[in-house]
């Protein structure tokens, strides 16, 4: 599951005004004196642009990554690139339905509105467009009422999708700009927001917010993941912090340490792993040691910006993303304000394949 929206926060539109760290080479030896994961491959996406959440399906092993202007989808088996939704302005997220027919992406235009698009799974064609509020971000299918979750940034609500008909039955208020979303797969859906330290919790069937849980001492989450088994949120947010958070009570537990640039966390529900991706280039493993505690197991040197992630359980395979970065050409009025800018490179962008 997730995440797009943190890496978008750092890089608008696809530029970062930072100095680029020095990146550790990928492959590196990790911390750990018995590594668990390794570097398995690399594969290569030729176009330019920056990118979103990932999302891996296991029925199909296929992994669709939201691009500027496309979808691509990628078979997780080969690397190969065996489709590309088109058709898209900026795609944010992916949310998949339990039939393995339609996809459904959230779109960002420069306008006062967003959409999501919905796609045919097998002909990677868009059979529709939904508009819905400014700077949609995260979108979940649920899976118990059918029915599709979009949430907008910028209008502070949910457009809530019937896939019968494509179109929006109701559009709920939320009480803040809404980041990172989940679902139980159980008939709620949990959401964090922006600098507010709030976790709400959305009945599916009721279309309404059941709870809104305080979430100190996090104000914002960088990465949020669920474990199913537990019934545990965890999160990771600044400066170090990594809480778990009961799905049903809301109660915060103290989990752990997470790295001060930590972006996605995935969880690994056949080995009870914690995986939180950085903006540095590095993965760290974390190991259960109890459901609301855990210890860092190792670091693997990645690479640079490769902070966004998504985990394959039944093979415990881990794919990241990133590209390299260099200076926009600038010109004319306010060049000198704009050359330390650096824009995503052509024939750079690739997905790591991390492993045992």
């Amino acid at each position: 599951m997730k995440s797009r929206l943190s890496f978008l926060s750092l890089f608008p539109l696809g530029f970062v005004a930072l100095t680029p760290p020095v990146c550790p080479q990928i492959g590196a030896a990790s911390v750990s004196a018995q590594p668990s994961l390794h570097i398995l491959g690399q594969w290569k996406l030729s176009e330019a642009g920056s990118w979103g959440h990932l999302n891996f399906d296991e029925k199909s092993n296929r992994l669709y990554i939201p691009r500027t202007g496309y979808v691509a989808v990628l078979d997780a088996g080969s690397g190969e690139e065996v489709g590309k939704v088109t058709g898209f302005a900026d795609a944010r997220a992916v949310a998949l339905d339990d039939k393995g027919k339609f996809g459904y992406a959230t779109d960002m235009l420069p306008a006062d509105v967003g959409y999501v698009r919905v796609f045919d799974r097998s002909t990677y064609r868009i059979v529709a467009s939904i508009a819905v509020g400014r700077v949609p971000s995260a979108v979940i299918f649920d899976p118990v009422t059918k029915t599709v979750f979009a949430f907008s940034t910028s209008a502070r609500n949910a457009a809530v999708i019937d896939p019968a008909t494509n179109t929006v039955v109701k559009t709920l208020a939320l009480p803040g700009k809404p980041h990172l979303a989940l679902t139980d797969g159980r008939g709620s859906i949990y959401v964090s927001f922006r600098g507010i330290g709030k976790l709400a919790r959305i009945d599916t069937a009721t279309r309404s917010i059941t709870a809104t849980w305080p979430t100190d001492p996090c104000a914002e989450f960088h990465g949020l993941t669920f474990d199913a088994g537990h019934r545990l949120l965890l999160g990771s947010c600044y400066p170090r912090q990594l809480i778990a958070i009961s799905a049903d009570t809301g109660q915060v537990t103290d989990a752990g340490q997470s790295p001060a640039d930590a972006l996605d966390l995935a969880y690994d529900a056949e080995r009870r792993l914690l995986l939180s991706g950085s903006m540095s280039g590095v993965l760290s493993v974390y190991r259960q040691e109890t459901p609301e505690k855990y210890a860092v197991e190792e670091k693997l040197p990645t690479a640079l910006r490769a902070g966004t992630l998504t985990v394959d359980s039944a093979t415990g395979r881990v794919f990241l993303v990133t590209c390299d970065f260099g200076p926009a050409p600038v010109s004319g009025p306010g060049m000198e304000e704009q050359e330390g800018r650096l824009m995503p490179l052509p024939n750079t962008f690739r997905v790591i394949v991390a492993g045992k």
